[in-house]
């Protein structure tokens, strides 16, 4: 039994034991807890996640079957861009089922230090796309094991590259930003198929705190820490083989961002 399959029968087990506390305490039904706890995601097949509110940092999305005109396809986002966003937020994401248990451990590992200001993540891509689309923003044992299982779940249903896309168009970029295309015409004025390395870097950088960097990437003021996080971005993609030797030259004299004023 792998891994995945030992860790898949594990959170099944507690939530099939939740199901019995609750049912037993209220009289619901198995099937009725099933369905209230586990959304139905084959919604994705047949139609598009749109943002239609935000609460504090809760943003809430709506299905339709209408593809909202911000919507892009995987292939006309950049390469630069597909590689900066996958190095920054999730550098395994070909490679495991929905989650990253080494990440996991990391995430704790740092989390757990005494004086750590700033919390770290250890969230794929999938299971951000699961914890947008479809639950709850409560932080409880229960609805994450809900996202593990769900992120699993999901890569079973999707290739790779639906749920790659779907991350990249509701993403948040800044308030009202969401979705690579509207980040890419916000920052730079530009397409999504023609953001260059450096533009791509930038905007994976933003992803952990938009808001907190909107201005200064509008503007094309990076502070001198949001520069060398930048320049790690594109150093990694370099030594992995997504830019050339002439894309990461010209990424590193690249001083200032066009700005979108």
């Amino acid at each position: 039994m792998t891994r995945t399959h030992v860790l898949y029968a594990f959170a099944v087990s507690l939530l099939i034991t939740a199901a019995l506390t609750m049912t037993y305490q209220g009289g619901r039904s198995v099937a009725d807890f099933y369905h209230r706890i586990f959304p139905d995601t084959s919604v994705m097949k047949t139609q598009y996640p749109v943002a239609v509110a935000k609460v504090g940092p809760q943003i809430t999305y709506k299905f339709q079957k209408q593809r909202p005109p911000h919507w892009v396809n995987l292939g006309q986002i950049s390469k630069q861009a597909v590689a900066a966003i996958l190095m920054s937020e999730d550098s395994g994401f070909f490679q495991h089922h929905g989650y990253e248990p080494e990440a996991i451990r990391a995430a704790i590992e740092h989390n757990t230090k005494p004086g750590v200001k700033v919390k770290r993540g250890g969230s794929t891509i999938t299971q951000q796309v699961v914890k947008n689309l479809f639950l709850s923003p409560e932080k409880t044992i229960t609805r994450k094991v809900r996202e593990l299982l769900l992120a699993m779940e999901i890569e079973r249903k999707y290739s790779k590259k639906k749920i790659l896309e779907t991350y990249l168009n509701i993403a948040e970029w800044g308030p009202g930003v969401y979705g690579i295309e509207q980040a890419s015409q916000r920052y730079f004025k530009k397409n999504p198929a023609d953001l260059t390395a450096h533009d791509a870097a930038v905007l994976a950088f933003m992803l952990p705190n938009p808001t907190k960097y909107q201005h200064s990437v509008r503007d094309g003021e990076l502070t001198a820490f949001a520069q060398k996080s930048v320049e790690t971005i594109l150093e990694r993609m370099w030594k992995t083989g997504h830019i050339s030797d002439e894309e990461y030259t010209s990424s590193e004299v690249q001083e200032e961002i066009p700005s979108n004023l």
